[in-house]
């Protein structure tokens, strides 16, 4: 049988509808049936996508929210595995970077003298980037002694960094004369090796083997990390403890994984959903516009500094009128 094909014609259309509904959830194996749905009735119809079923985008978003699904959406998340940690981790390494290779080639031109204390405060930027990526994804994976865990380990490694470097002060000199574009390959190269490691890594499988103690342990701090109101929490945590008592099944026979569980619940707790709103868009607004305003107050980037600030403004300006459109009590029971 021969194996159909998406016409010339509709290329642009099927790469816009798959970048439309890429991250939304939808299970791989779900994506591509409903892809060949698509295909065999533009086969079937013999006239262009774009004719057939309109705007891709408009059509993917359709097709994510039927389609999407809580358990595709825990796997994919930071909770999900290493995948997801270390593409957010490559991510922000380069930005990172990049803003490291911006400053010194706004101070220093096309070379830069490299100093200890220099290098010790952005191995300490960097140990603050990382932690915070793995603490969250420890945190949202309900595993909060974890969490604590590095986030007193990264905390000390930083201030203990930043200390050093202040009494190595700037005199204690390792290269002189170093090229700006070498120091870019330096600075770049890990993240991209993160992102490239992330990108060749297969999607990890939700654990399917649980005791009953750990289940309720990622259950509750799964709750926890999604905001859920704490009486609410401990009824549903009650809930699981008696209907395992009652039956004969363990917990994860029962209900499945207890990440995916919690995020249901927390998805149909309103408290929790406005709670999670508030959090972002605060989070999202405060953020930009504080690094706006020590922009603007040192002024170190030259003539980059008031567009760096003007963006860093826009952004954070823009964050709450984007988050308005959701806001939970908005939204239809």
């Amino acid at each position: 049988m021969k194996l159909r094909t998406w016409p010339e014609q509709d290329q642009r259309w099927v790469e816009r509808y798959r970048t439309a509904v890429a991250g939304k959830a939808v299970p791989g194996a779900v994506r591509a049936a409903r892809e060949r749905e698509l295909l065999d009735a533009v086969c079937e119809a013999g006239v262009p996508a774009a004719e057939l079923f309109g705007d891709a985008a408009a059509l993917a978003a359709e097709d994510a929210a039927e389609l999407a699904t809580i358990d595709e959406a825990v796997r994919t998340s930071e909770a999900g595995g290493l995948k997801p940690v270390l593409f957010e981790a490559g991510g922000r390494t380069v930005v990172l970077g990049v803003i490291a290779v911006l400053s010194m080639a706004v101070r220093s031109g096309w070379s830069v003298h490299v100093d200890a204390a220099s290098v010790l405060l952005l191995a300490s930027l960097v140990v603050v980037l990382l932690g915070w990526v793995v603490g969250r994804a420890l945190y949202f994976a309900g595993r909060s002694a974890a969490t604590l865990g590095v986030t007193v380990g990264v905390l000390t490694v930083a201030v203990g960094g930043i200390a050093v470097a202040d009494s190595l002060g700037s005199d204690r000199l390792l290269a002189r004369d170093v090229p700006v574009p070498l120091m870019a390959v330096v600075l770049l190269a890990p993240g991209v090796l993160l992102l490239v490691a992330s990108s060749r890594m297969a999607q990890p499988t939700l654990q399917g083997d649980w005791d009953n103690a750990a289940w309720l342990r990622r259950f509750r701090g799964g709750l926890r990390a999604r905001l859920v109101p704490a009486q609410t929490a401990r009824g549903h945590v009650a809930e699981v403890q008696q209907a395992i008592r009652i039956g004969a099944g363990s917990a994860f026979a029962e209900f499945g994984h207890p990440l995916v569980l919690a995020e249901e619940l927390a998805r149909a707790d309103r408290t929790a959903r406005a709670r999670r709103w508030w959090v972002t868009t605060v989070g999202g607004t405060v953020v930009p516009l504080g690094v706006a305003v020590l922009v603007l107050v040192n002024d170190s980037w030259g003539p980059l500094t008031v567009p760096i600030a003007a963006l860093c403004l826009l952004v954070g300006l823009a964050t709450p009128v984007a988050a308005w459109g959701r806001r939970p009590w908005a939204e239809r029971r």
